[in-house]
């Protein structure tokens, strides 16, 4: 009588006996998964770190020197357009204005006394000029002799060329009146720098002076760069980011960027593309595009980081997961592994369009009915047979 195998010992070896199905898809070839080709919205993006930075922010120093008088100003202080910052203390240019409205003063002086003799010498001309005119008619008669006519003419003669040069001290007194006056006005401009103002409403970000420093004419003066206030418009901030060359050619302005804040974790922020500089920095290869974001109130500061994501493109498009994309070792061409209906290999060419990482747009190559392999890793040859799993 033949024994039977124990019951612990015959599930050993139905666990471990190769199934008939692995059996024969061994015998196929590899196993293999496959995708169809499917339409979706695809977009084409970048994403780039980027920084905050003021809307306008300007570097405020001193046009003239002398010693800071008065400082009205701190950090954090808002200011108007024009407001009063700091006073500084310039007594040379204020007695070289007095002194120029003196020299104004007289020069206007002398003008009015030109003008006056400009008044005496027509009045002296008209005299003398109808004396000729009488003495011309006296000579015609007989009345009087030549002699006296040629005294008189010369008189009158004498007269108008007193004129003439009564009128040209008149206009060279004007002239030097205009350049005085021109002149006062550009002191009264120097003495107006030393009033240091606000360029446009902000926030002073920087202060680096104090009542009583003496204040260095910065167009004159090389000790030092610092400057006095730095004020900036931060009610409107703009995010510039680098976007470097295989994307800057799709950027325009319009596009659509998300804005995320390390340091406001949960609040993304959405606005356009405001602007971008059209060129590529030789250095960096990266191009400087600027997005607008609003800060009525306050909440950014000028120099936070944040990750802009630009939507550069966006549109229907025909797509196969990213792994199923195989390309040659240069890169140069993709292909993608189509199982035919015997179940074997074909190579197919294909062109692709936009990669965002998960799915990769296909241009040319594909109808959308393939059944196209994915995720292996091996190499499969063309017309070599495959087992396809169910998915």
């Amino acid at each position: 009588m033949q024994k039977k195998l124990p019951a612990f010992l015959f599930l050993a070896l139905v666990l471990i006996m190769p199934t008939l199905a692995d059996v024969a898809r061994a015998a196929d070839g590899p196993a293999v998964k496959t995708v169809s080709p499917q339409k979706i919205t695809i977009r084409r993006t970048s994403s780039q770190p980027a920084t905050a930075r003021a809307w306008h922010e300007a570097e405020l120093f001193a046009k003239v020197a002398g010693y800071a008088s008065k400082v009205t100003a701190d950090i954090g202080d808002a200011v108007k357009a024009g407001q009063t910052l700091m006073l500084i203390d310039v007594p040379e240019i204020i007695k070289t204005y007095e002194r120029q409205q003196a020299e104004l003063s007289l020069l206007e002086y002398k003008r009015e006394q030109f003008q006056a003799s400009v008044g005496v010498a027509r009045a002296e001309l008209g005299a003398l000029q109808s004396e000729y005119n009488r003495v011309q008619a006296l000579i015609k008669t007989k009345a009087v002799t030549q002699r006296v006519g040629d005294e008189t003419k010369s008189r009158y003669e004498s007269a108008k060329a007193r004129l003439v040069v009564a009128e040209a001290e008149v206009k060279s007194a004007a002239s030097s009146v205009m350049v005085g006056r021109k002149t006062l006005e550009e002191t009264e401009v120097m003495m107006q720098y030393a009033s240091l103002k606000a360029p446009f409403a902000g926030v002073v970000t920087q202060r680096s002076v104090d009542p009583g420093d003496l204040v260095r004419n910065e167009v004159s003066s090389e000790r030092s760069r610092e400057p006095l206030f730095t004020v900036s418009k931060i009610d409107v901030l703009r995010v510039t980011v680098p976007v470097p060359e295989r994307d800057a050619v799709w950027v325009k302005k319009g596009d659509t960027a998300k804005m995320e804040f390390p340091a406001i974790p949960g609040e993304p922020l959405k606005n356009v593309v405001a602007r971008r500089s059209g060129r590529l920095d030789p250095k960096t290869r990266t191009m400087a595009v600027e997005v607008d974001i609003p800060n009525a109130n306050g909440r950014l500061i000028p120099g936070m980081y944040c990750k802009v994501e630009i939507i550069m493109q966006e549109k229907l498009a025909l797509v196969v997961p990213s792994e199923a994309v195989r390309f040659d070792l240069t890169g140069g061409e993709s292909i993608v592994y189509v199982v035919k209906d015997d179940n074997s290999i074909s190579h197919v060419p294909v062109k692709i369009g936009i990669d965002d990482g998960h799915n990769i747009e296909i241009l040319s190559g594909l109808s959308g009915g393939e059944q196209v392999v994915m995720g292996m890793l091996g190499r499969l040859k063309d017309g070599q047979e495959v087992s396809v799993l169910s998915n």
